[in-house]
């Protein structure tokens, strides 16, 4: 951390009597979006955007700070609100097929429990590259196409 930052960082807190932390989230969300970083924002996020995040958070080992920064998600708290669904989801679950499945022989238990939604986010991932990477063929195309139309149109002398 730069001292210079961390001094007006503690500047703007002092004058408007925020916590640090808040200051901190303003700064991160300034420095990857600018100023539409710093403007008000109101979204419902669906659950495959909830599971990637998530699922990058865990890949990367983000603070819940950091990963909403670079998803543009303005309360950081919400992340660790979708984790602590997340973990719950997953333990009624674990307890409704448990009750539902007589035992017979001992559970093995995986090394990772979020490995099934893991591997769906990285599918998802996937997908999305998939696409964004044809997209961009496309335009690369579009582009070519364009100029060389420009470039073999006939030219007026005078």
């Amino acid at each position: 951390m730069d001292m210079i930052g961390r001094i007006r960082r503690l500047h703007v807190r002092d004058k408007l009597s925020v916590p640090e932390e808040k200051v901190r989230t303003w700064v991160s969300h300034y420095r990857l979006h600018g100023i539409d970083g710093l403007r008000p924002k109101r979204s419902a996020y669906g659950a495959q955007f909830k599971l990637q995040v998530l699922a990058h958070q865990d890949r990367e080992q983000l603070s819940s700070r950091q990963v909403a920064a670079l998803y543009d998600i303005r309360n950081p708290n919400q992340i660790v609100v979708w984790r602590r669904n997340l973990d719950q989801s997953r333990l009624q679950a674990c307890e409704t097929r448990n009750e539902e499945q007589p035992k017979m022989k001992p559970e093995r238990r995986s090394a990772a429990p979020s490995s099934t939604v893991v591997a769906d986010a990285e599918k998802a991932l996937r997908e999305e590259n998939d696409r964004l990477r044809a997209e961009v063929a496309y335009l690369k195309k579009l582009q070519a196409l364009i100029r060389s139309k420009r470039s073999a149109a006939p030219t007026k002398r005078v």
